[in-house]
C-alpha cells in the first residue's frame, strides 16, 4: 500500500526536527547560544540552511522549536509513566526518566532556563507549567493536599529533579545516578509524610 505524500511528508518533518534537536544539543553542549549559528546547526543535522530558514525564520525561532520539541520529547514520557497504577513508582519512574533526558540532552535546561527569561508568560505554556500539572495529577493519587500547598510542592519535586540533573549532567559527574534519584525521593518522602493520603 502506498503511504500518503501528507504522511511521508509529516515523517520527514519530524526527522528533521530530531536531527536538528540532537545537533543542537550536541552543539550547544559546551557553548553559548550566540557562539552557535544556523549554518552550523543546519550542518550537523544534515538540513540545508535555506530549508531552515523557510521553515522557521531566524534563529531565535528555530531555537523556540527546538525547545518546543525537546519539550515535547520529554513531556511524551513523562506522562506514559505517569499513568502507571503505582503512583509513587510511577513518580520514581518520571524522576528516572527526567535524570537520563537531562544526562543526555545537558544544554536542553540551560537552554530552557535562558528562554524564561524571555518568554511571555501571560500567553506561553511552559514546560514548568506542563510538568507540575502531570506532577500533581500523580501527587493526587498519593496524598491529599490542600489547594494553597498543590503549586509549591508539584515545583519542589520539579525543582529538585530538574536542577540536581543538571549539576550532575555538568559539574557534579561523581554522583551516582541513584544516589541523586534516592535524595529527590528523599524529599517526595518527607512531603508525603506531612500530608493525609489521598482518598477514592
Amino acid at each position: 500500500m502506498t503511504t500518503p505524500a501528507s504522511q511521508r511528508q509529516r515523517v520527514r518533518a519530524t526527522d528533521s526536527k530530531e536531527r536538528l534537536f540532537e545537533a543542537a544539543m550536541t552543539l550547544l553542549g559546551n557553548r553559548a547560544p550566540e557562539a552557535v549559528s544556523v549554518d552550523q546547526i543546519a550542518a550537523a543535522a544534515g538540513v540545508s540552511k535555506g530549508t531552515v530558514y523557510y521553515n522557521y525564520g531566524s534563529k531565535d525561532q528555530l531555537i523556540s522549536q527546538i525547545l518546543d520539541f525537546g519539550a515535547n520529547k520529554l513531556m511524551d514520557e513523562l506522562s506514559r509513566v505517569a499513568a502507571g497504577p503505582d503512583p509513587y513508582a510511577a513518580l520514581k519512574h518520571m524522576v528516572e526518566f527526567a535524570m537520563d533526558f537531562v544526562a543526555s540532552y545537558p544544554a536542553f535546561v540551560q537552554l530552557w532556563m535562558q528562554e524564561q527569561l524571555h518568554a511571555d508568560l501571560a500567553t506561553t505554556t511552559t514546560l514548568h507549567s506542563r510538568v507540575t500539572d502531570l506532577l500533581l495529577q500523580v501527587l493526587e493519587r498519593l496524598a491529599h493536599l490542600d489547594e494553597a500547598d498543590k503549586l509549591p510542592v508539584a515545583t519542589t519535586i520539579f525543582g529538585a529533579a530538574l536542577f540536581t540533573a543538571r549539576m550532575r549532567a555538568t559539574w557534579r559527574e561523581d554522583l551516582a545516578r541513584d544516589q541523586v534519584i534516592n535524595a529527590v525521593m528523599l524529599t517526595v518522602d518527607g512531603l508525603l509524610a506531612t500530608r493525609p493520603p489521598a482518598t477514592g
